[in-house]
């Protein structure tokens, strides 16, 4: 796979990365049933962003990346690389830690309360699709830290086949001023321009 091919690669998986990790964000992780006095059985409920809430930045984080990605070359760019990848690493293990069903008090300080738990349900979907993102995230780090270098870095000069660049036309330009001074020439010196002449063959200047 050639640079440009890797480089859109990267920049897809970063996007996928930062849906994944912002819908698990929004999803419902935790559904818990309280017993509380005067005011009978309460149903709470947790999102990812509540459960887990290094979800939201991590998200934020791979789109912040492709900016990243996209203006670094070289140690700069394996640098982004190697962010990218702990931080999939970091949002896998916390997206995975949602799928055991967690006891009530793990449950966040606003969504418990003061009484007796009857039960809490745990969603599977919401953390695995954090744990995709997490992965996305792991990949992307991993293919810049490796192949980084072969990516093409975002605004360099492309020029049409056939066109000179400056460099060459400056090259060019240098080449003839050495030309001329070698044969004795003024290379400064603008060639005279021919004197207009009338219709009748004078030099127009009435003499």
């Amino acid at each position: 796979m050639r640079g440009p091919r890797l480089l859109g690669a990267a920049v897809v998986g970063l996007l996928l990365a930062a849906v994944a990790l912002w819908g698990a964000s929004r999803g419902t992780w935790l559904t818990a049933t309280w017993d509380v006095p005067l005011r009978g059985r309460v149903v709470v409920t947790a999102t990812g962003a509540d459960a887990e809430p290094v979800l939201v930045p991590w998200a934020l984080l791979a789109l912040a990346a492709i900016g990243g990605l996209l203006a670094t070359s070289g140690w700069g760019r394996r640098a982004v690389g190697a962010v990218v990848g702990i931080a999939g690493l970091w949002a896998l293990l916390r997206a995975l830690s949602g799928l055991a069903a967690p006891p009530p008090d793990a449950l966040p300080a606003a969504a418990r309360q003061a009484g007796r738990a009857v039960g809490v349900e745990a969603s599977v979907v919401w953390p695995l699709l954090g744990g995709l993102g997490g992965l996305l995230l792991i990949g992307v780090g991993v293919l810049v830290a490796l192949r980084g270098s072969a990516m093409p870095r975002l605004g360099a000069r492309y020029d049409a086949p056939g066109a000179p660049t400056r460099r060459q036309e400056t090259d060019d330009d240098e080449r003839s001023l050495w030309a001329a001074l070698d044969a004795g020439e003024d290379p400064t010196a603008r060639p005279e321009s021919p004197t207009p002449r009338a219709p009748d063959g004078t030099d127009g200047t009435g003499s």
